[in-house]
């Protein structure tokens, strides 16, 4: 068994003269359905919590076991759930950070700092600081993460409730086995996640063929973002962000691959309509790429990090597969 999480980083907060300081973490990013949950705890120093651990490595009944354990001693506990629609609308990535400072302003004003899983989190209401795999290391982000899956379990077995045949109150919407057969058989329901693939595939499958109109052609370049997307995770690139904008233009894709962040420029094209791949990413687009780029690593303050631009081109035919090709380092920024 892992290490159990400790106080070191709740301390070194201490040491810089902070004293209510709060655990964030969230549950649900990688399901095909139901709502994305954030949970934001301050906890006693040094509580007696033995029962905390990284939520993954419990059981559904230790987890709830030690939710109120982490309850009944907590300062303050906020919790925020995000909705499919949103997270459809926005991206998984940003939803699950709407709900992280949610769950902080809940904490606040007695809130004075934040320990949070993963990365940074953009317009966080506190100062805070990120930690890849939190949960695994301070007692107050394990527990922020532990009340945060305990809460999407009670959803999602309402979400049974209401969409019988699924196996929501089972699986939790994560795509198993069980719950691939009868999202095939059923087709979506309002609680699954339109814009993840194996969802996406089942609606375009069961959706009537029609011949591309206007409106159509125009989501062809979405459409395009998600086939590259899908192929880029495939390869082992971990996704940040999709349609990021910012005054200085937009990226299509942001990815990490090992440390190196990837601003991924993604062309498509289809039934006839042309999109150019690498030799249509003119100077002055290149130039507008490398400002909104820029942007994104201020934003997050990753400003000291390597990073490259790469071009996905997508062709969407009547092919059940799209054709993809990848150029990978296709140019410099400044070029």
């Amino acid at each position: 068994m892992k290490p159990a999480p400790n106080w070191r980083f709740e301390e070194a907060a201490r040491q810089r003269g902070f004293t209510a300081i709060g655990g964030v973490d969230e549950a649900g990013r990688g399901p095909i359905a139901g709502p994305v949950v954030a949970a934001c705890v301050i906890l006693p120093f040094g509580a007696e919590l033995p029962s905390v651990r990284d939520s993954k490595q419990l059981s559904p009944s230790q987890r709830e076991a030690a939710a109120l354990s982490i309850r009944a001693c907590a300062e303050a506990v906020g919790i925020a759930a995000v909705s499919v629609e949103r997270i459809d609308q926005m991206n998984i990535l940003r939803a699950a950070q709407e709900a992280m400072r949610e769950a902080a302003r809940q904490c606040c004003p007695r809130l004075e700092f934040a320990l949070v899983d993963g990365l940074p989190v953009p317009a966080f209401p506190v100062p805070h600081q990120a930690l890849l795999k939190g949960d695994a290391l301070s007692v107050s982000v394990a527990s922020a993460s532990i009340l945060a899956k305990v809460r999407r379990d009670e959803m999602m077995r309402e979400l049974d409730g209401i969409y019988p045949g699924y196996g929501f109150g089972d699986h939790k919407g994560y795509p198993t086995p069980a719950h691939l057969d009868q999202l095939a058989a059923l087709g979506p329901c309002p609680a699954h996640r339109r814009s993840f693939a194996p969802v996406r595939e089942v609606a375009h499958r069961n959706a009537p063929q029609l011949d591309l109109d206007e409106s159509e052609v125009r989501d062809a370049g979405a459409e395009g973002e998600l086939v590259a997307r899908g192929y880029l995770e495939g390869l082992g690139l971990r996704i940040l962000d999709a349609r990021y904008r910012c005054r200085e233009g937009e990226l299509d894709l942001v990815g990490l691959d090992g440390s190196e962040v990837v601003f991924v420029e993604v062309k498509t094209k289809t039934r006839g309509v042309k999109v150019g791949g690498c030799e249509s990413v003119h100077a002055r687009k290149r130039q507008r790429l490398a400002a909104a780029a820029e942007a994104y690593l201020q934003e997050h303050n990753l400003l000291d990090s390597q990073c490259r631009f790469d071009v996905v081109e997508v062709i969407l035919g009547t092919a059940q597969t799209p054709s993809v090709r990848y150029v990978r380092g296709a140019f410099l920024a400044g070029e």
